[in-house]
């Protein structure tokens, strides 16, 4: 490059502002949509039920659309969404009406089991007789502090509380009272919290459902609006790709997950095994979230085996037994999944190989839990096809020397 073209470049970056030099406007760009992210993070009690609601919107945007467009049904935007809001949560209300009984029925079992001492009987004959010696003695003393014995606990801090009340006097009745006061409190305190946290999420989402569908058209025409002339085609095409591949996941992946955990409980209840209703229920729903149902073998293999301790040795299964007929019921399911339900259903709406959806999701799970884990394959796709459609184009075209800027942001 010659002397007087460097001075012109020189002269021409003194001239323009910040925003109008490329790779500032590039850092700038990178540098908010971080921001964003990092402040949805922060306030992801906030951000979380909007995005929730915001999906839903999402997805039931065309069949609200067709309804309300509709010449035959001249009713409106607005009966139409309030009638599907009512539509989902009397749905929900009556499986949960249907549900509940059952859940709680083996809910109330399991906790039976674990307050009686069955169950830590059980794991202490297994850790016995098949742990290794090593590690058998370690085993046995983590058995003191099985999770979901919180109430067994309460009942013991709440004897230790009597006992003091009872031998010490006055000094250890004000000891106990308190002992009592606080292992009872903290229970209701994290039994309230969870509660409440419950019934806001269930008032706010349909809440933010109903207005976010009622503006949907208006946000979609002021965001056309936002493209400029020049790529406008293209960036309608590269929204209309993504579109694809989010609402054909996302729709697509709950209605399997629902199949599939019809089909688990009623598989998982045939072959016997204990809770089948809450762990195919479940399981199935995780199974909307690529490769964490897979934790539903060992689930269903351990508690096949913990049911066969409490029986008659002559009636028990044998150990191939245990182990097949959970494991083929889970296998059966998936294949179901992945030859039938998700072509018919979602098709291979997102393209993306194993590897990438599996990174994905333990990416989103380490930001957002359970929630980054359902949006990570979606999230994943976009960005795909966002780097497939502008940024490779752009960075190939800068490797040749046609572009003098690798990022595409000023298309």
């Amino acid at each position: 490059m010659s002397a007087d073209s460097e001075n012109k470049h020189t002269t021409d970056l003194t001239k323009l502002h910040l925003w109008q030099i490329q790779w500032v406007r590039d850092i700038l760009f990178l540098v908010i949509i971080f921001c964003g992210l990092w402040v949805g993070y922060v306030m992801r009690d906030i951000t979380v039920p909007l995005l929730v609601a915001l999906l839903l919107a999402y997805l039931f945007e065309p069949v609200i659309s067709y309804l309300a467009n509709n010449p035959k049904l001249p009713i409106g935007r607005i009966p139409v969404i309030a009638g599907i809001l009512t539509l989902i949560i009397t749905a929900v209300l009556a499986v949960v009406a249907i549900t509940i009984p059952i859940v709680v029925s083996q809910t109330s079992s399991l906790v039976n089991d674990v307050q009686s001492g069955k169950l830590r009987a059980q794991l202490e004959r297994v850790t016995t007789n098949y742990a290794p010696t090593g590690v058998k003695t370690e085993i046995l003393e983590t058995l003191d502090f099985l999770p979901g014995e919180d109430t067994e606990n309460v009942v013991a801090s709440t004897e230790i509380g009597k006992n003091e009340i009872t031998e010490s006097g006055p000094k250890g009745a004000s000891e106990g009272i308190v002992r009592i006061a606080k292992t009872t409190g903290d229970v209701a305190f994290s039994v309230l919290k969870s509660m409440l946290h419950f019934v806001i999420l269930a008032v706010l989402i349909p809440f933010y459902f109903f207005f976010f569908s009622l503006w949907f058209p208006k946000v979609k025409q002021f965001a056309g609006t936002l493209i400029p002339k020049d790529g406008k085609s293209s960036t309608l095409q590269l929204f209309e790709k993504m579109d694809a591949a989010v609402a054909g996941f996302v729709r697509g992946r709950i209605v399997i997950a629902f199949i599939m955990a019809i089909i688990l409980a009623i598989g998982w209840m045939i072959v016997g095994v204990p809770y089948a209703i809450i762990l195919g229920i479940g399981i199935g729903f995780l199974c909307a979230v690529p490769f964490l149902g897979l934790i539903g073998i060992p689930l269903s293999v351990g508690l096949l085996f913990l049911n066969q301790l409490g029986i008659a040795e002559a009636d028990q299964l044998s150990w191939w037994a245990i182990i097949l007929w959970p494991s083929l019921v889970f296998a059966i399911v998936q294949a179901l999944d992945g030859w039938i339900l998700t072509p018919l259903i979602a098709g291979r709406a997102t393209n993306l190989d194993p590897v990438t959806i599996f990174v994905a999701v333990l990416a989103g799970g380490s930001v957002l839990g359970a929630y980054g884990m359902l949006l990570a394959v979606p999230f994943a796709a976009c960005i795909k096809i966002l780097i497939q459609e502008r940024l490779l184009p752009k960075v190939h075209l800068w490797a040749n020397g046609e572009a003098d800027d690798p990022l595409p942001f000023d298309d």
